[in-house]
């Protein structure tokens, strides 16, 4: 087989940076197809080639995956030093993160950019800080060139937290192994929420946050976050709706902000059931929804999150239309009701995989690094 690098007759005379990895792979067949559609979750459009397959960054860079006999080939070409490092990050991190139990190794060779500022960060204020309800807190961030946040087919962000009093913000890059380089003073904590409401032409976004009990950094910077205080932003990734006859929506608070921004954006005329889980009737809020949507609110009334089945008792009790392949399932909860959920849809209510998104949006007992340690498998279906 030929190279697959693809260059338009526009595209020759112009440089390019490039790379290439070869990763050994003994399982390659068994994780190819998870590697495929995690990429496509995180925003980058993949396309079957003869022999191939093309992943197009929204960044200006192309990679080339071919799988082989126990190896993976992997070239890259990119525009610029920025959308180079940051396909390079992209390929590595989900790669490694759906195969973690291989320990692949993954070393590029080829052209070099340096240590270069990931090209979809962007620099938020705090602009107002409220409760909407007394388990959920929202704060309205602004910045510049927000554009590519503004997407209903991506609706999760990384935010990067910097401490209070820092003095300079300092940001991570990517180097030219496609790996985070921290600044000096070591690593920032980040997590991943869902962008609640956005207006890139006015320059601001919200983003809705549990206040629950625990002590990790993200509940902490919520918790004291003011007037001023500055994050970082990166993304956007994790599949919106889709377009269908009738809607599931269930989720648990950390599931509620995509709920609310996909019901905003249903057209008037869409039909469906909205489940959510909250501690109680306390936790409810006003939702813009078309009238074919109703949303059923279910409580746990004193019971700890993750610790019911009221998300999988519902949807078993519903009623789903007779014509399956009208629906479409958008699902955001703790691990053990996503996955009951998602296998039920499946394997018995006879959904395909392509019209279920299913999230699970943490896991009881394990924190964000200790996910990103385990890998994939800690949140499989």
């Amino acid at each position: 087989m030929g190279e697959p690098f693809l260059t338009t007759e526009n595209e020759k005379n112009m440089p390019l940076f490039r790379a290439r990895t070869s990763i050994p792979f003994a399982r390659i067949d068994d994780y190819l197809d998870p590697i495929l559609t995690s990429l496509v979750a995180h925003n980058l459009e993949l396309r079957t080639e003869p022999g191939h397959y093309a992943v197009v960054s929204p960044f200006g860079g192309t990679g080339h995956l071919v799988p082989r006999q126990g190896r993976l080939d992997i070239m890259v070409e990119a525009p610029s030093g920025p959308p180079f490092n940051r396909l390079k990050h992209d390929l590595t991190s989900l790669i490694g993160f759906v195969a973690r139990e291989e320990a692949l190794t993954i070393d590029w060779t080829g052209d070099t950019a340096g240590s270069v500022l990931p090209p979809d960060l962007r620099i938020l204020t705090v602009e107002r800080v409220r409760d909407v309800t007394p388990g959920l807190r929202r704060i309205t961030f602004s910045g510049h060139d927000l554009g590519r946040y503004a997407v209903p087919d991506q609706i999760h962000c990384r935010l990067i937290f910097q401490a209070k009093g820092a003095g300079k913000p300092e940001w991570p890059r990517l180097d030219d192994n496609g790996r985070v380089v921290w600044p000096g003073r070591g690593q920032l904590a980040s997590r991943i929420y869902t962008i609640r409401r956005i207006d890139a032409d006015a320059g601001w976004l919200d983003i809705d946050f549990v206040l629950h009990a625990g002590n990790g950094p993200g509940i902490g910077w919520v918790r004291a976050a003011a007037s001023g205080d500055i994050v970082g932003l990166l993304g956007p990734a994790a599949h919106g709706p889709s377009p269908a006859g009738w809607y599931l929506l269930a989720g648990d608070e950390t599931g509620l902000p995509g709920i609310a921004r996909i019901l905003e954006g249903l057209r008037p005329a869409a039909r469906g059931v909205a489940l959510i889980e909250t501690a109680g009737r306390a936790e409810e809020q006003m939702l813009a929804h078309p009238p074919g949507i109703e949303i059923r609110w279910l409580h746990r009334d004193g019971r700890a999150p993750g610790s019911t089945r009221l998300l999988v008792e519902a949807v078993r009790a519903l009623a789903l239309p007779d014509q399956r392949e009208d629906i479409f399932v958008w699902c955001g909860a703790e691990f053990t009701a996503f996955r009951e959920f998602r296998r039920y849809l499946l394997n018995e209510a006879g959904l395909a995989a392509a019209q279920c998104v299913a999230f699970s949006h943490w896991r009881q007992g394990m924190s964000e690094e200790d996910i990103a340690a385990a890998g994939a498998s800690s949140i499989a279906p």
